[in-house]
């Protein structure tokens, strides 16, 4: 029984290390397209509302440095699912697996976890914000709820689609005000400066156990 047991619960830390990768892989939302321009301290929240979907309200900022990166942290409200806030220690913008150094994940009330980046960013699509065709639409005034902005209106086309974006350098990280797809909208409600992280808590160490020989006597998977 005792190793039933150690299979049930390897095989339960690896369902829960599918769903957080999933989680990682679909926690930026909508991609980014502005240039990632870290400052400590700030940080810029939007309204996701998608096809797919109930809206999403994600924060995005930064909210340390240690020696050259960043720790860029994302809070993401989706209702009834709750809270998940995922903080990673970057060399670069947080699009691009390559540049994800240390990751840990909170979600609602339970512990905060570092999890292990081989895992989790394996299947990680880079950032394809340099594919395509980039058309530039000149200067626009924008309103939004966060306010009214002159806002430079940048068109990316791609095999996925046409994506329009409109940016300023006033908000941080990303300069992004709004962004607008064949399935999703994503628009400002909130910026400013003196963010902090919201992972207070010392995380706990992910470590996947061994899974144990099955017990004899029970039939092989086939």
């Amino acid at each position: 029984m005792r190793k039933l047991w150690g299979v049930v619960t390897a095989l339960t830390m690896l369902i829960f290390v599918s769903a957080a990768a999933a989680q990682f892989r679909e926690s930026a939302g909508p991609s980014f397209r502005g240039e990632f321009k870290p400052i400590v301290g700030g940080w810029s929240e939007y309204r996701i509302t998608s096809k797919r979907g109930s809206p999403v309200k994600m924060k995005v900022a930064v909210v340390g440095k240690e020696g050259e990166s960043y720790w860029y942290e994302t809070v993401t409200d989706a209702g009834r699912e709750g809270r998940t806030i995922m903080k990673m220690l970057v060399s670069g913008n947080p699009e691009d697996s390559n540049n994800v150094k240390r990751m840990i994940v909170k979600h609602g009330n339970e512990p905060a976890m570092e999890m292990p980046i081989g895992m989790m960013v394996q299947q990680q699509p880079k950032t394809q914000a340099a594919k395509g065709k980039v058309i530039d639409k000149g200067t626009e005034t924008i309103t939004v709820p966060a306010g009214t902005f002159k806002a430079q209106h940048v068109q990316h086309q791609d095999a996925d689609g046409v994506v329009d974006t409109w940016m300023t350098k006033d908000v941080a990280p990303y300069g992004m005000i709004k962004s607008v797809s064949k399935d999703t909208e994503m628009v400002l409600i909130g910026y400013g400066t003196g963010a902090k992280t919201l992972i207070t808590e010392t995380p706990r160490k992910f470590e996947m156990p061994a899974i144990p020989a099955m017990p004899q006597g029970m039939p092989k998977m086939r």
